[in-house]
């Protein structure tokens, strides 16, 4: 008897699926927000959530314009829908359809654009006219692509969710860490830790680079400066390097929420509330952060400089840059008004996170208080934005944060050299400036580490330990600035898995045993699958 009701509730339950399906107009609106949930999940390690609200909306509204034209033009909600959904569909296939014919048939950008613009003209065409006067069944074909909408907006959540679990998401902390303040009457220094992200160290930079940054390592010795000229840092990814560093021990033996370090949300707790942090915190140190568009940034600091909000004022951000290179919007970059805005803007928004973090750690002195600067700058990693003097370099490709065989693969291994050369004297600059400003003007000398978190990129492939060459992308800059010139803990090949412990065993009276300094290689896609590198020689 049960059996009978259920099936009969099924049989009444089927044909008003059905129904919804054969009558809905919801296919261009899935199909409008589906590739942006497609990308954020691709992109979900470098991103949060919150930066694809502004790409959702508007995909969002252009499915109700496209869809709106589409009904004025035909007074038939449904043949209006599939009119809507396949060029929404093709609107944002565009991109890739392009990729594929210039590769194929090795034509430049804007001859790309204009065939491919052609084809997907060809199809709508073809597809109005058919829907307008050869589809009788209206019903089925809607319903198709009712189902197919539903499927891939399915498929793209599924992934955007399994994506934002893998990545920890939730994990990162709001509350700041609670500091205290203790009465002394001994002054402590500030402590600078600045990372200058993909840094090399100085027989690299010879060997793979032809640049040879004897002098402005020379220029930091004059200035007090001990420089590790052997360093190799321990991973070779940089929220890896960062977690660990901070953390004072390798990843293996770390844990976050009592548990093993299994994701790269993991990582951004490890970052976020750090042993040092936690250390430092009781001896009434505050933290001092920095915004820029990587997820190494600690949003929990007690002062946080984040000097461009994302709001709907906002410039295009890399995100948006990159959907509109995946989508038909791609062929506005042609026209050099919306160049400069799809193009150039994120590059703009690049420059000005690393000037300003240069320009505000010049000013930190002047604040009262004992703090702990962490500051991580994406320079010189790419994009290469700078010259050798500072001034801007032209773009012509969506801004990314790609590095190593990922960025080669867009321009080559020519351009990574050339780009990095040019770029690391003008940061090179910039460092010695802001030195000059927090020695200046620090009432009592501070404890400054400057550092790479890893090395460069041009020979390093993110999927093969045996297409890198090791000693390229392990090599860093390591260079320590204490207030008392004693230098008697550091040594040549120091890693900064043993930094900041040198640092408390010195100035803070603590008793840390040094760790062996070892190197770990994994791939981007699988960043705890480590392999130890043992042999750092030059080819």
């Amino acid at each position: 008897m049960e059996m009978t009701v259920e099936r009969k509730t099924q049989k009444r339950l089927a044909p008003k699926v059905i129904r919804f399906f054969e009558r809905g107009w919801f296919a261009p609106f899935l199909l409008s927000i589906q590739p942006v949930l497609h990308l954020f999940s691709i992109n979900a390690a470098e991103l949060h959530f919150s930066e694809i609200l502004r790409s959702l909306f508007v995909s969002f509204l252009l499915g109700v314009v496209i869809l709106g034209f589409a009904y004025v033009s035909l007074r038939d909600g449904r043949r209006a829908s599939l009119i809507a959904s396949l060029f929404l569909f093709l609107f944002f296939l565009f991109g890739d359809m392009a990729v594929w014919i210039s590769r194929n048939f090795g034509l430049g950008p804007a001859r790309t654009n204009l065939v491919t613009l052609a084809f997907v003209a060809v199809v709508m065409v073809a597809w109005i006219w058919l829907v307008r006067n050869r589809v009788k069944d209206i019903a089925s074909v809607n319903l198709y692509f009712n189902l197919l909408a539903v499927v891939f907006f399915i498929n793209a959540g599924v992934r955007m969710g399994n994506t934002l679990l893998e990545n920890g998401v939730s994990l990162l902390p709001e509350q700041s860490v609670q500091t205290t303040v203790i009465e002394s009457t001994e002054s402590r220094p500030d402590i600078y830790y600045i990372i200058l992200d993909g840094y090399g160290r100085q027989d690299i930079l010879q060997a793979f680079y032809e640049f040879d940054n004897s002098s402005f390592l020379n220029e930091l010795s004059a200035r007090g400066f001990y420089i590790a000229s052997e360093s190799s840092s321990n991973y070779i990814q940089t929220m890896l390097s960062l977690s660990s560093s901070l953390n004072m021990d390798y990843l293996q033996e770390l844990r976050a929420d009592g548990t093993g370090i299994e994701n790269r949300g993991d990582l951004i707790e490890l970052v976020a509330n750090s042993k040092a942090r936690a250390l430092l915190a009781q001896q009434g140190y505050q933290l001092i952060s920095f915004h820029n568009e990587y997820k190494a940034t600690i949003p929990s600091a007690e002062i946080y400089y984040d000097d461009a909000q994302a709001d709907l004022a906002y410039p295009v951000t890399a995100f948006e840059s990159i959907l509109i290179d995946h989508s038909m919007a791609r062929v506005l970059t042609h026209i050099p008004a919306f160049n400069k805005a799809l193009i150039d803007m994120p590059y703009d928004t690049h420059r000005r996170h690393i000037l300003s973090a240069f320009e505000t750690l010049q000013k930190i002195p002047t604040l009262d208080g004992k703090y702990f600067v962490y500051a991580h700058i994406i320079a010189p990693h790419p994009p290469f934005v700078f010259d050798e003097v500072g001034n801007l370099v032209p773009q012509d490709m969506p801004f990314t944060l790609n590095d190593a065989n990922y960025y080669i693969r867009e321009h080559s291994q020519k351009n990574y050299i050339a780009g990095y050369r040019r770029q690391i004297q003008y940061v090179n600059t910039l460092v010695l400036e802001t030195i000059d400003a927090i020695l200046t003007r620090s009432t009592t000398p501070p404890i400054i580490i400057l550092q790479g978190d890893h090395g460069p990129g041009a020979h390093l492939h993110w999927g093969s330990l045996e297409q890198t060459i090791p000693a390229e992308r392990f090599g860093i800059l390591n260079a320590y600035y204490f207030p008392d010139q004693d230098y008697a803990l550091l040594y040549p090949s120091i890693s900064p898995v043993n930094s900041l412990r040198v640092v408390f065993n010195q100035f803070f009276d603590v008793d840390f045993a040094l760790l062996p300094d070892r190197h770990y290689y994994s791939p981007w896609s699988f960043p705890f699958d480590f392999v130890e590198v043992t042999d750092l020689t030059l080819p």
